[in-house]
C-alpha cells in the first residue's frame, strides 16, 4: 500500500447514537482529524425522516474541465449555467481508473460534466419525530448552537444532483473551514479524495511553484491523485454509497466524482476544535477567485465562542461514547 494514501475509516452507527450524531462524531474526532474524513454506515435499525417526493433540479450547471500545465495532471473547472450539455462519452466510466484515464487521455483536452446544486433544498423533513434522524438537527447539536438561532438558522441543507457518470465536485473546503456532513440519498457511488487540514499548506506551495493562482477553497481545480503521490501529499480515499454519511473534518479539502447519476445532501457544523485549532479565523491569502461578495455567506462572529462557553458546551453536550458500542473497519 502506498505510504501517501490509504482509505479513510468506516464507522458503524446505531440508532441511539444517530439521535446525537455530533456527540458520536466528536468521540471519533482523533481519527477524523488524522484522515480528514470518515465514512459512517447506518445499522439496520436506523430510521431517517425522509420525504417521499424528490425535488427536480431547476437548472443544470455544465462544468468544463480543461487540463492546465504541461507536466502535471491538474484541471481547471469552469461553470456555465446557460449551457445544458452532457458529455455522453462519460457513459463508459466504471471506476476510478477509467475516470482519470478518460481525463488524461483526452485528445481535445476538454471534458464536460453536468451537476445541479440546490441550496436550501432538502429531502429531510424539518419537523420530525425524535426516533427519526433529520439533517436539520446537525448545526443545532454542534458548537454553532452557542451563537443562538441567529447563527444556526444560516446553515441549511444543500442538495447536489449528479446527472450522470463522471460528474465532478471540484476541490473545495466548507464555508469558513467548518466540518461538513454529506448524506448519499440514491444513485451510483461517489468517489472522494480528502486532503487533511495539515497538508493544506504543502499543497498550496506546490501549486504556487507550478504558477497556479487558483485557491483551494472555491471549486476551481481538480487534481489527479498521481500529482499528490508525486509530491508526497498525504490524502485519503472513500467510496460513498447510498444510505451512507461522509464527514469532512474542519479545514479539510476534498474533491469527488460520481460513477453514475446520484443525489446527495450536505450541511456544515462545528466541533470545539474548529475554534481551538484556529480554523474559524483562518484566511487563504492566495485566493484570487472572482466571486461576487454579495453571494458569499456572512462570516461567523467567532467572538461569540468564548473559552468558558465552549467548555460548558463540551460538558453538557459532548459525552464521550464508549468504544464498545462502535466498530471501525478499513474502508
Amino acid at each position: 500500500m502506498s505510504l501517501i494514501w490509504m482509505d479513510a475509516p468506516t464507522i458503524q452507527i446505531g440508532s441511539s447514537d444517530l439521535q446525537n450524531v455530533i456527540n458520536f462524531i466528536f468521540s471519533h474526532e482523533p481519527t477524523l482529524k488524522e484522515f480528514g474524513a470518515i465514512k459512517i454506515q447506518l445499522s439496520s435499525e436506523c430510521t431517517l425522516a425522509l420525504k417521499k417526493r424528490k425535488i427536480p433540479p431547476p437548472c443544470t450547471s455544465t462544468q468544463k474541465l480543461t487540463k492546465v500545465g504541461k507536466d502535471e495532471l491538474i484541471y481547471t473547472v469552469q461553470k456555465n449555467e446557460d449551457e445544458n450539455i452532457y458529455d455522453k462519452q462519460r457513459s463508459t466510466i466504471m471506476n476510478e481508473k477509467t475516470f482519470w484515464s478518460s481525463l488524461s487521455g483526452s485528445v481535445s483536452k476538454c471534458h464536460r460534466s453536468s451537476v445541479s446544486i440546490l441550496p436550501k433544498k432538502t429531502f429531510f423533513y424539518e419537523k420530525w419525530s425524535r426516533q427519526y434522524f433529520s439533517i436539520h438537527c446537525v448545526p443545532k447539536q454542534s458548537l454553532l448552537q452557542l451563537g443562538g438561532t441567529k447563527i444556526t438558522k444560516q446553515f441549511t441543507p444543500c442538495l447536489s444532483r449528479a446527472h450522470g457518470p463522471g460528474a465532478v465536485f471540484p476541490l473545495s473546503s466548507a464555508q469558513q473551514r467548518l466540518s461538513l456532513l454529506v448524506y448519499h440519498h440514491q444513485g451510483g457511488p461517489r468517489h472522494w479524495y480528502i486532503i487533511p487540514a495539515y497538508e493544506r499548506e504543502a499543497l498550496r506551495k506546490i501549486l504556487q511553484r507550478q504558477s497556479f493562482s487558483n485557491c483551494l477553497e472555491h471549486e476551481e481545480l481538480l487534481i489527479d491523485p498521481m500529482v499528490l503521490d508525486k509530491h508526497h501529499i498525504r490524502y485519503h480515499r472513500l467510496a460513498q454509497y447510498p444510505n451512507e454519511f461522509v464527514v469532512l473534518s474542519a479545514g479539510a479539502i476534498a474533491q469527488s466524482f460520481t460513477e453514475d447519476a446520484s443525489w446527495s445532501e450536505s450541511i456544515p457544523f462545528a466541533l470545539p476544535s474548529w475554534i481551538e485549532d484556529g480554523h474559524a479565523n483562518a484566511r487563504d491569502s492566495s485566493c484570487q477567485c472572482n466571486i461576487n461578495l454579495f453571494s458569499l455567506p456572512t462570516p461567523i462572529d467567532i467572538s461569540l465562542f468564548t473559552y468558558e462557553l465552549i467548555q460548558k458546551y463540551i460538558k453538557k453536550c459532548l459525552n464521550i461514547i464508549d468504544d464498545d458500542h462502535t466498530s471501525i473497519t478499513g474502508g
